[in-house]
Formats: C-alpha cells, structure tokens, sequence
C-alpha cells in the first residue's frame, strides 16, 4: 500500500496482515473520497499547496489595509489557520485513510482500532514515515465510546468510519453504529465532515446530529457523506 498524495507522496507501508477480510481501500476510490472531500469544502485548503510555505502564527506578517497591498497581492499565500485540523480515523486498520490525511493537509490524526496486530503495523507505518509525533493511537473497541473521553469536544474537523462491513451488514451491527455517530457529535467541530464506507448494498441509518448521507458508490463499495448539524 502507498500514499497518493502529498508530502509523502509514493511512500509505501505495511498493508493489513489479511486483506482478504479488512478490504483496504484502493487507490481510486482514495483519491475519489479527498475529491470530493475537497469539492465539498471539507478540507482546510487545497491539497496541492501542503508544500507550500506557510509561516507559524507567531510569524505571520501584520493585516495589511486595502491601501497598502503588495504587488503580488493576487497571488496569496496558503491561509494560516485559526485551530489545528484534527482528524479521527476509527477502525483505522493499518492506517490508511490517516495517513493519507497526514501526507495532504491534516495537523493531527487519532487512529482507534482494537486488533493487535493492525495497530502495532500502524504503530510501525507512524514510525517509519515520521508521522508519530502527529498522531495519537488510541487501541479500543471503537463501538465502545469510552474512549472519546480522550479527545477534546468540537476539536475534529474530519472523521473517517470505515468499520468492517461484517459490522455495516448486520441490523445490530447498523444500530450499534449509529449510536456512535451520535456519540461523536461531542468531539465534532462546527461543519465537521463524516465519510462512512459500507458495501455497495448497503444503506446507512439516519443518525442524530446530521445530516446526510450525500452516497456515491464505486463497485463493490459505497462512500457516505454526513456533515455535522448546527445545534439549534
């Protein structure tokens, strides 16, 4: 497996140790689901510009007046963001989605899984791609929202469900899901974006404090789209 895009564009690391039953995500539909994202206006800029030079808050030149504009004024540089984009990938696997988000525009991601080995193959996948110190591993049962407690509320600004679609399939498995989507209206920030991915037969309940879902399918796989509700 490998990033697409980004600043660790082409970078390889470890897979699931069985793809056969996790069903890692391809390349297309990965690169489908960042653009859309972005045409959604769920990113925090352009994922071309990540590169870019972007000075630290604490560096960031004076507000200009309207009289007073540089010549190059047309041509900006990539906004400096108020708060860190925080993303949550929950049954993350080996890490996929996270990464990829890490390599294009993501400050932090929290990655939450309960296999063993899946997360110790992410644990490595952090390490050798120099990504551990943005990144929180959070190993639990990812139905079981005790560990939200870790994150601070309206602090994620994206979160990728991707749960085994043994999980998706079952009546119980749905209920139990949507359940956590309702827990996780706690840590989601105002416009947060959330993408599920099912198997294509499969149709996602409504889930309290969003809206949705926007659905596109590719094969065998169907992308959902919610986005979080303004509390009233």
């Amino acid at each position: 497996m490998r990033i697409i895009a980004g600043t660790h564009r082409g970078r390889r690391y470890l897979p699931p140790k069985d793809e056969k039953t996790t069903r890692p995500i391809t390349d297309r539909v990965k690169q489908s689901l960042y653009d859309r994202l972005w045409s959604m206006g769920a990113l925090p800029e352009p994922p071309e510009e990540k590169s870019a030079f972007r000075p630290p808050p604490e560096a960031a030149p004076p507000e200009a007046s309207p009289d007073d504009q540089p010549a190059d004024a047309d041509t900006p540089l990539p906004p400096v963001p108020s708060e860190p984009f925080e993303v949550l990938d929950i049954f993350c696997g080996t890490g996929s989605l996270g990464l990829e988000a890490l390599s294009r525009w993501a400050d932090r991601c929290t990655f939450v899984d309960m296999d063993r080995d899946a997360v110790g193959r992410l644990e490595q996948n952090l390490t050798d791609l120099g990504l551990g110190d943005r990144a929180r591993v959070v190993k639990a049962s990812a139905l079981n929202p005790v560990w939200l407690a870790q994150l601070k509320p309206d602090s994620i600004a994206l979160i990728f469900l991707d749960p085994p679609y043994a999980i998706s399939e079952d009546e119980k498995g749905r209920q139990d899901l949507v359940a956590l989507m309702g827990e996780l209206r706690r840590v989601a920030a105002p416009g947060c974006f959330l993408t599920l991915r099912t198997a294509s037969e499969v149709t996602p309940d409504a889930a309290e404090g969003w809206d949705g879902p926007m659905s596109h399918s590719y094969g065998s796989m169907t992308l959902h789209f919610f986005t979080s509700q303004t509390p009233s």
